[in-house]
């Protein structure tokens, strides 16, 4: 079922009992755009990734959100042979579609051309979307909304009790000699107004209309007109602020009511308030309603739905590691990410892709098995049959379906799916795409700690392929390349024990570069503005590995050395020293040294100024005598 501002009150209430109901869920989102996964490294750790995703994340946001609420219920007891045997248990399941917008003019977000394209491409509904959308809150938000709305229907109960006092108390001529007092002189060429208007009160009063709209005014003309119907009519009519169909405003004029007449008015109005705010809050208030259940939320490749829902509809995410893990279990203390769970050694044998078609593909065949899941309302329901890909709803639904068949390899009870022993193994570990080893986030603790030693960052000419990065290595034994860009790559070496030979004995090519992992990290940590324990949260530039800048040795080609420095590469001596690295032959170039603080006047006019000050040399800065040995 779509969910929209038109019908969402109406079915809030439902929602909310779903949700209370429901067993487990699944959820997809669709976005705006998708953070870039162009800065993560294959052997990044799971933190640096967050950290990644934090600082260069541009406001993308979520506009369609798929909940699937499934419900199992315990199998029935039947008489067989006079014995009481258990059928399968019934799974049931209704989809919600929620179309997301925010709402204001100060909301701002960001879009991707090429994932609106991409949802348009698919039928997504962008009028709908737009006309539509449910608005949103994040807790601040919320928090504000609430109060300021309090504030305005205490000060109105004020009022109201205040001017039924004043009757009681007939301090009537009080209050006129207050008003006299107090009044703004009606200047001449608005006396003919004012003038009218008395006139069109002492008619309505008269006459057995409801209502008198007094339009056409500006903000001081209301002025005076109220402070007309304050001197002469206080007692006869009540008067409140409407807006027309222009969005102008307007006073409205009424024949004075009783204090019962204005608090029965009152009620009304904070029934109108109380769900104008609700409807303001909106989608929000549907995302807490999850929270609060502390059910089991499955999804599929989850770690952008999971980063986008705290964000934009609770709080922002905090730049400390620890603690966005401690946010997303006080939230959403159970997950399970379906991408990480194909990553068991037994469904791997039956599930060779992890695209969620190709993953409900696999498990829909033996040895897998997906109960039959039923419907609970015509309204709710999606079929494989008739297929709407890349529709939030219909994706979660799949998701769902793909998590049964998944956990049916390992014969689970559905109703106690946050015990079952093997599944605990996958129990809030979320899916990281693009690592190579520790390639989830565990929320309930630290992460596996992997050593580096056999990992190798290198650089060569952009002519080179894999096959001549790996003849380099071959003497080590086997390896695997992990490419960065058309220049750099990680180069993993099977045989761990050859890692502590490679610098020592590999032999030199003119623009071919290798450090260990440990001088690819400091080289991160080196770079201006780095703050510590965090990765640079600058913007890689074409062809660069995030966090990294380097250039290539002098002795390589002109061409391929003008390139480098274009894109504005750097490589800093990974040890910090000047002199020629330990263990290298006479043949190779020792590390480069970027001198910072050169202000361009050393003679080489050929950087175009590229990174500002950075100079390429071959040996340390004091092998020069001057400027000409350049």
């Amino acid at each position: 079922m779509d969910i929209t501002k038109k019908n969402f009150l109406e079915q809030l209430p439902s929602i909310r009992e779903t949700i209370r109901n429901a067993t487990f869920f699944a959820i997809d989102c669709e976005f705006t755009g998708l953070a870039s996964d162009r800065t993560i490294f294959p052997f990044d750790t799971p933190e640096e990734v967050y950290l990644k995703m934090v600082e260069n994340s541009p406001q993308y946001i979520i506009i369609q959100f798929g909940l699937c609420a499934f419900r199992v219920e315990p199998p029935e007891a039947v008489k067989k042979d006079e014995e009481k045997e258990d059928t399968e248990p019934r799974v049931s399941y209704k989809c919600y579609n929620f179309y997301c917008y925010p709402k204001g003019r100060t909301a701002v977000f960001s879009c991707q051309g090429e994932s609106m394209r991409f949802l348009a491409d698919n039928g997504f509904d962008f009028n709908r979307l737009f006309r539509e959308g449910l608005s949103y809150a994040n807790e601040n938000d919320e928090q504000r909304y609430r109060a300021d709305l309090k504030e305005r229907q205490q000060s109105r109960t004020a009022t109201i009790l205040a001017a039924a006092e004043d009757e009681s108390n007939d301090e009537q001529s009080k209050g006129e000699l207050a008003a006299d007092v107090n009044a703004i002189p009606v200047p001449f060429e608005h006396q003919q107004q004012v003038d009218d208007t008395a006139a069109s009160i002492e008619e309505f009063l008269q006459s057995d209309r409801p209502e008198l709209i007094v339009g056409n005014c500006n903000a001081f003309q209301r002025k005076l007109i109220y402070q007309l119907i304050e001197q002469r009519f206080q007692r006869k009519v009540s008067t409140s602020t409407v807006s027309l169909e222009n969005n102008q405003k307007a006073i409205k004029v009424e024949r004075k009511r009783t204090y019962e007449e204005e608090q029965a008015l009152d009620d009304q109005r904070r029934v109108r308030e109380n769900e104008d705010l609700e409807t303001s809050v909106g989608m929000s208030l549907v995302l807490q309603e999850l929270s609060k259940a502390r059910k089991l939320i499955i999804g599929h490749n989850m770690l952008l739905d999971l980063f986008y829902v705290l964000r934009q509809f609770f709080k922002p995410l905090p730049t400390d590691y620890q603690e966005f893990k401690k946010l997303t279990k006080e939230y959403f203390p159970l997950l399970l990410d379906t991408k990480y769970l194909c990553t068991n050694a037994e469904i791997k044998v039956n599930v060779n892709s992890s695209v969620l078609a190709h993953v409900y593909d696999a498990v829909s065949k033996e040895p897998f098995t997906i109960p039959t899941v039923h419907p609970e309302l015509p309204d709710h329901q999606y079929s494989v049959d008739d297929e709407k890909k890349h529709e939030a709803g219909y994706d979660a639904y799949l998701t769902g379906l793909c998590f049964l068949g998944l956990v049916s390899r390992f014969k689970v009870n559905l109703l106690q799916l946050h015990k079952d022993t093997t599944l605990r193994h996958y129990m809030n570990r979320i899916f990281i795409t693009r690592l190579n080893d520790v390639n989830y986030i565990y929320l309930n603790g630290k992460e596996p700690a992997q050593t580096r030693e056999h990992i190798f960052y290198v650089t060569f000419p952009d002519s080179w392929r894999t096959s001549d990065i790996q003849s380099k290595f071959k003497p080590f034994g086997a390896n695997h390349v992990s490419w960065l860009d058309s220049t750099s790559a990680f180069v993993s070496l099977h045989n761990r024990l050859a890692s502590s030979s490679v610098l020592k004995t590999i032999g030199y090519h003119v623009g071919f570069k290798v450090y260990s992992f440990a001088q690819f990290t400091q080289m991160k940590l080196q770079r201006p503005g780095i703050k510590r324990g965090r990765i640079g949260s600058g913007s890689p530039v074409a062809g660069a590995p995030a966090g990294v800048r380097h250039t290539q040795p002098v002795d390589q080609s002109g061409g391929q050395e003008e390139k480098e420095q274009k894109e504005g590469h750097k490589i800093d001596s990974p040890s910090g020293t000047t002199g020629k690295r330990k263990g290298t032959t006479d043949e190779e170039p020792p590390p480069l040294v970027v001198n910072e603080t050169d202000n361009g006047d050393n003679g080489n006019d050929d950087d175009g100024g590229v990174g500002g000050s950075w100079r390429t040399v071959k040996k340390a800065r004091k092998t020069f005598a001057d400027n000409n040995d350049w």
